[in-house]
């Protein structure tokens, strides 16, 4: 009677073991860039930050809201782009 009961509970432990393997992977993803032109800045930051949640998280990564800070240094712009990146 023992057996059964045992083999049940081995499957069931089974079974919450692969449920959790498939829940989500989040990070923060970021990236820097940099250009003459503000909007170049801002676009290799965001290309770079994509880049880099698409080598870690795989080729499904979902991204979600992207918060961007640029500022000048001299005659270029720097920007920074972060995000939530969720595989």
């Amino acid at each position: 009677m023992r057996t059964p009961f045992r083999l049940a509970f081995a499957m069931g432990l089974g079974l919450t073991l692969v449920g959790s393997a498939g829940a989500a992977q989040c990070m923060k993803a970021g990236g820097w860039g940099t250009g003459a032109l503000q909007g170049f800045a801002s676009f290799m930051a965001e290309a770079a930050m994509k880049n880099s949640a698409k080598a870690r998280l795989g080729d499904g990564v979902k991204i979600g809201p992207v918060s961007q800070d640029c500022e000048s240094k001299g005659l270029l712009y720097e920007c920074t782009a972060t995000a939530k990146a969720c595989k």
